[in-house]
């Protein structure tokens, strides 16, 4: 299986935790080639990963772009916060926190709270849910449109926008010329743009995050065009609602099939958070993160040539045995319940993921929402896990469930 893994390929990835143990051990850093798929560097190792995460000077970002070719076929000011390294990106970053600081989002937390209550209460009222569609996905996009300041009757278009761009069926429909995936794309853009020219016209006056985006001024005092904040906008909306997805809808299968992860939870609600922090070592959302070799290094002696293609492994590092243990491939509900190693699912360093303070506590408002509002969970008749399409995520692409 190991010799088959690539970290692009939608199917080795369905079932990768096997592989990654063998090259763990094995082949902490390998070539891996597959047809119709770029070469990539792979690495596995807990500490590697922390090397090349903290070294953006040697090891640069470069998106989700599989090959250099596509990479470089975005013009420079349209890069957005995953695309760019410092020193451009510490203006995105500082930009993108005006939206997703502590501070910022503990304003709408009540919100997010009424919305999960409503949702779940739905679900219950029915007795049965499909957990991705009914929480995973509207839930985060309404904590992501309340946090920016988008109306709430508008939270339908971010959640059709955002299943237009990560749906299965997106692959074949971006395939063909006349693809309606490509028109919702630009019929976003058109809503975002009025929504950035109503602040600067003054017709929306209200301290939200888009109105102090639009405000912004850099070191040398210049403002960013209505374009780019359409683009970084976009960016927050796309990858913050789809890792928060994932995080939610594998909270609740763990949830459903960790023995005693239910009566633990109920009775000890103090064991919400390192639930959420076990969930996020073990079922990493983002099955890897690509970098761009800037200069000749090694990693664990391999050497790296220039425009090399890096793969971090995150599932991969999150069960390194030298650092989780014998008990690395096992779900313990309270392992951060003592110190602990910091899991590599938000990234590390400069490029620490911006949105990880409201994922938590999205998650962790969703999880108590369910457990307030039942007595009982369990999986539907018949159900089994099949992972998403994207190789990027690692989710369920549906959860059936049953509520008492």
């Amino acid at each position: 299986m190991s010799e088959q893994y690539h970290p692009a390929d939608p199917e080795t990835t369905r079932d990768p935790y096997s592989a990654l143990a063998d090259l763990r051990r094995s082949c902490p850093v390998s070539r891996r080639t597959a047809p119709g798929l770029p070469p990539v560097t792979l690495v596995t190792r807990y500490e590697d990963l922390r090397r090349v995460y903290r070294d953006y000077r040697a090891f640069g970002n470069i998106g989700f772009y599989p090959s250099l070719d596509l990479y470089g076929m975005i013009p420079e000011e349209q890069r957005t916060i995953i695309d760019l390294d410092p020193p451009r990106h510490t203006a995105v970053r500082r930009l993108n926190l005006l939206a997703m600081n502590p501070a910022a989002i503990d304003v709408v937390l009540p919100r997010i709270e009424m919305l999960a209550a409503r949702f779940v209460e739905q679900m219950v009222a029915a007795g049965t849910a499909e957990i991705v569609g009914d929480l995973a996905v509207p839930l985060p996009a309404d904590a992501i449109a309340a946090v920016l300041g988008l109306p709430t009757d508008d939270a339908r278009r971010i959640h059709d926008w955002i299943e237009s761009v990560f749906s299965e069926p997106a692959v074949d429909r971006s395939e063909r010329p006349d693809s309606p995936t490509g028109d919702m794309n630009a019929d976003f853009d058109a809503y975002l743009t009025e929504q950035i020219a109503a602040r600067r016209r003054g017709d929306l006056t209200a301290d939200d995050a888009i109105r102090r985006m639009v405000d912004f001024e850099r070191d040398d005092g210049s403002r960013f065009t209505d374009e780019e904040l359409c683009i970084h906008i976009r960016t927050l909306l796309m990858a913050g609602n789809e890792t928060t997805t994932s995080l939610i809808s594998n909270l609740v299968y763990r949830l459903l099939t960790v023995p005693d992860a239910q009566p633990r939870l109920r009775d000890d609600r103090a064991l919400v958070g390192p639930f959420i922090e076990e969930c996020l070592r073990f079922d990493a959302p983002l099955t890897q993160f690509p970098r761009r070799c800037l200069a000749p290094s090694t990693i664990a002696e391999v050497p790296i040539a220039v425009d090399d293609i890096v793969s971090l492994s995150i599932p991969s590092a999150n069960r390194d045995e030298t650092v989780w243990g014998d008990a690395s491939e096992q779900f313990r509900i309270d392992r951060f319940t003592t110190d602990q190693p910091d899991h590599l699912s938000f990234g590390l360093g400069a490029h620490f993921c911006v949105g990880a303070y409201l994922a938590r506590h999205t998650a962790a408002i969703a999880l108590t929402a369910l457990l307030d509002q039942t007595t009982e969970l369990g999986l539907a008749p018949g159900f089994a896990f099949d992972k998403v399409w994207f190789f990027e995520f690692w989710r369920p692409k549906r959860l059936d469930i049953r509520l008492h």
